[in-house]
């Protein structure tokens, strides 16, 4: 495994829903299921064709490596189901279009650690997706930085313990609350602060016994907002996407997961949506349809060696498919 240098004042990253609840798809009907090769994350749906992710996820080189895109026929995405590997599963299937990573994404401080993925087919009729966060809904959210109001909504197929030891197939939602840039700073230290404009990069959120894990990655943290609450969604509102947090241990109390602060990437996802997303030429992979990745079960060769990637959030296929959990 690769660790990440221990930082001053700082802690090492983990691939980072820990303390949640088994959730139905009607509690988050935007999250999707994103299958890369072997591995997999979450996504958010944020158009009827459009998925959003962390960019770590779809990074196929090592560890030491720079930064390499997913090829678009090996990442598959499932939408509509709170529930993986059924006999219907690949009923939920969408093929993949088109891949863009944000072009500032940095593989060493995970800023900008953003992507999207456009699709060829429709969602499943489940699914619906979720209104993006604007600057001024960020500035409401901010507003309740370190109150405990837990008004977010976490959602995921990550581990489900502290310790990384109990995997699901049954999609988990928790509840966490807002902290504050300078709570969040004071924990990570040097992890955050070395980040030119960290406070608008990332987005941190907690509570005591619960949070994001292996195999959240890429996931949807939603507020609700109080001025939607009449809305058909309840006012849901996509503040963050899961990104990291320490390697030791999920939901680890001395340290916020942080998040990559959605309402700062608006404009740069409606660029991507028109056709001129700035991304870097080799960050763009498009394949036809017909190329397209299936989404067939892993082969035993791929169960002979188990491990957890500890800086990346992707969560490898074997990991799940051998899980005691059914």
């Amino acid at each position: 495994m690769f660790f990440l240098p221990f930082l001053t004042h700082g802690a090492e990253r983990s691939p980072h829903v820990v303390g949640g609840s088994s959730a139905e798809i009607a509690d988050a009907p935007w999250q999707a299921f994103v299958r890369i090769g072997n591995s997999y994350c979450g996504g958010v749906v944020i158009a009827d064709d459009w998925v959003l992710t962390a960019a770590h996820c779809l990074d196929t080189a090592d560890e030491n490596d720079p930064f390499e895109l997913a090829s678009a026929n090996t990442v598959s995405v499932y939408t509509g189901t709170a529930q993986l590997y059924g006999s219907d599963f690949a009923n939920y299937q969408s093929t993949v279009d088109s891949i863009y990573a944000n072009s500032s994404y940095d593989k060493k401080t995970l800023a900008n650690d953003i992507a999207l993925i456009k699709l060829s087919a429709p969602l499943h009729a489940n699914a619906s997706s979720v209104v993006l966060a604007s600057t001024s809904v960020q500035t409401a959210v901010d507003a309740t930085a370190d109150l405990s109001q837990q008004d977010l909504q976490l959602t995921g197929w990550g581990y489900i313990d502290a310790n990384r030891s109990t995997s699901t197939t049954a999609l988990q939602k928790a509840t966490l609350s807002t902290v504050s840039d300078a709570s969040c700073a004071s924990s990570w230290g040097t992890t955050l602060t070395d980040v030119s404009g960290y406070q608008t990069k990332y987005f941190c959120a907690q509570v005591s016994g619960k949070g994001a894990c292996n195999g959240d990655s890429g996931g949807p943290l939603v507020w609700f907002d109080p001025s939607r609450a009449a809305d058909s969604d309840g006012g849901a509102t996509l503040v963050g996407i899961v990104s990291f947090g320490v390697n030791f241990q999920c939901a680890a109390a001395a340290f916020p997961d942080v998040y990559t602060q959605v309402s700062s990437y608006t404009n740069w996802i409606s660029s991507c949506q028109n056709g001129s997303c700035a991304s870097n030429s080799s960050q763009v992979v498009t394949v036809s349809p017909s190329s397209s990745g299936g989404g067939g079960e892993v082969g035993l060769s791929a169960l002979l060696w188990l491990f957890v990637i500890i800086v990346f959030r992707r969560y490898f296929l074997r990991d799940l498919l051998c899980s005691n959990n059914p």
